[in-house]
């Protein structure tokens, strides 16, 4: 039977092994230190984050600025990419670590009996033999074409993305809540309008209702006038509902539990609205504020460094290793002691690994590389082509609703004091009730058309805010 300890020491990082095997079995336990410190690391840290966020019970009323933190802190994809950015500060310490030797040591307990060779003496006798060998060892790589060092500077590199990438989904996650944030203030105004349509429908079904009485109007007149006041009355429902749904889309990009009674701030979208930037300011800021083109920048330096990395399989390798071992065998008549200090043998070896044919293995590695540099290029014009058409796009509908939303206010004034006009006319019965109807459906689609330029022009003065790094909301 045979017990033997396999790498029971390895530095920085390694396993701690223990292999017992006889002829029938073999037990095997293994405990990956790295691998265990690395999650235990990221656990840590999920763990903090949770106990330093408290959840949010009963009912809350956020501004669009509380909404916005909130949503930093607790969105799903957000804390992903800080996972991320940990994963990467992990690899890059172990890349720094992968320049250190390895050490490991060994012991073994062997028995033997019949025919066999000693393995201490290396003769071959007769008889039982019970022998112990004990050794360490070590591996240090001292040139591999500089790869080790050029892996550490790609891992810095793959760092600093990961922190992009976090700022990314940050960005995101911002622009979708100004936008739902937005389309629910446009949605709750809209339940303002419904609601004093429905009022004042109501009043003029309770007028037509005296009149029908007085013998002043037919029925055809206030069975309109009623059908007008139940439509009224849906169109408050209908409000409301798209105000609920909007609401809770932006609960669930909160990542807010189902029980919570979530609301917004009541804020009028004319508050909301701000001196359009300019378009070149926009576009000269854009670069230094977004990630989107900075993350093609890295990524082309992380396909050079990974470029020479690639170019380092042609070169050459060497390594030095050592060891010092040591033995007893009872086939000896010297004491234990004295067999350890006789069978002490250090070594050391310096190995130089030349590559002369890897079946073209190194020469695609390059090529392909050189690919990926070149599509990387390409992205990144394109996702600067489809980022400045968003900023033009968003300058010409904020400059276009804020021109409409003068015109639509003037209309919107005109069709009030008509349809005030057109109420008195009706009280005295110079109107119809059809004509009343007309006049009220004038006024109604020229505050909607208003409210819709309103939350337009907010909205897009918000987004070209935003990309310029403003973010005072």
């Amino acid at each position: 039977m045979v017990f033997r300890l396999e790498n029971a020491i390895e530095l920085p990082f390694g396993f701690i092994g223990l292999t017992i095997s006889s002829n029938f079995a073999v037990y095997k336990i293994e405990i990956d230190m790295k691998n265990l410190i690395i999650t235990l690391m990221l656990m840590s840290s999920i763990y903090a984050k949770a106990q330093d966020t408290e959840p949010i019970k009963g009912s809350v009323m956020w501004s669009l600025r509380e909404s916005i933190n909130y949503a930093l802190d607790n969105n799903i994809q957000v804390k992903k990419t800080v996972l991320d950015q940990q994963t990467s500060e992990a690899n890059l310490s172990q890349q720094k670590y992968n320049r250190l030797p390895s050490v490991s040591a060994s012991a073994g307990l062997n028995f033997s009996n019949g025919n066999s060779i000693d393995p201490i003496t290396s003769n071959f006798i007769n008889q039982s033999i019970i022998s112990n060998s004990y050794g360490v060892s070590s591996q240090i790589t001292l040139y591999q074409g500089n790869k080790l060092n050029l892996q550490i500077e790609q891992n810095e590199l793959l760092v600093n993305q990961s922190e992009l990438y976090q700022q990314q989904a940050e960005n995101n996650i911002v622009l979708d809540v100004i936008q739902n944030y937005l389309q629910s203030l446009y949605y709750a105004e809209g339940i303002t309008i419904a609601q004093n349509a429905l009022e004042t429908a109501e009043e003029e079904m309770q007028q037509a209702q005296i009149k029908y009485n007085n013998g002043a109007i037919a029925q055809l007149e206030l069975a309109d006038l009623k059908t007008q006041f139940a439509a009224a009355q849906y169109a408050v429902i209908s409000a409301k509902n798209q105000y609920d749904q909007q609401v809770l889309k932006l609960k669930q990009l909160l990542e807010l539990d189902p029980d919570v009674d979530f609301q917004i701030q009541p804020v009028a979208l004319s508050e909301m609205q701000s001196v359009i930037p300019d378009k070149q300011t926009v576009f000269e800021a854009v670069t230094n504020f977004l990630p989107d083109l900075k993350l093609y920048d890295v990524q082309g330096e992380i396909l050079e460094k990974e470029l020479s990395i690639s170019k380092a399989g042609y070169k050459p390798t060497l390594s030095l290793s050592a060891g010092l071992s040591s033995g007893y065998t009872n086939s000896l008549d010297y004491s234990y002691n004295t067999q350890l200090r006789n069978n002490f043998s250090p070594q050391a070896g310096l190995t130089l690994s030349i590559p002369i044919f890897s079946k073209n293995q190194n020469k695609t590695n390059v090529a392909l590389t050189k690919i990926e540099i070149e599509q990387n290029k390409l992205d990144k014009i394109a996702v600067g082509k489809s980022l400045y058409s968003n900023i033009e796009t968003a300058w010409q509908n904020a400059i276009a609703n804020q021109a409409q939303q003068e015109s639509a206010k003037v209309a919107r004034d005109n069709a009030e004091l008509s349809y005030e006009l057109a109420r008195k006319k009706f009280e005295y019965g110079s109107l119809t009730a059809t004509e009343l109807t007309v006049s009220r459906s004038n006024f109604l689609n020229a505050e909607q058309t208003l409210l819709q330029t309103e939350y337009l022009t907010a909205l897009y003065t918000a987004l070209l805010n935003f990309y310029q790094g403003n973010q005072n909301y």
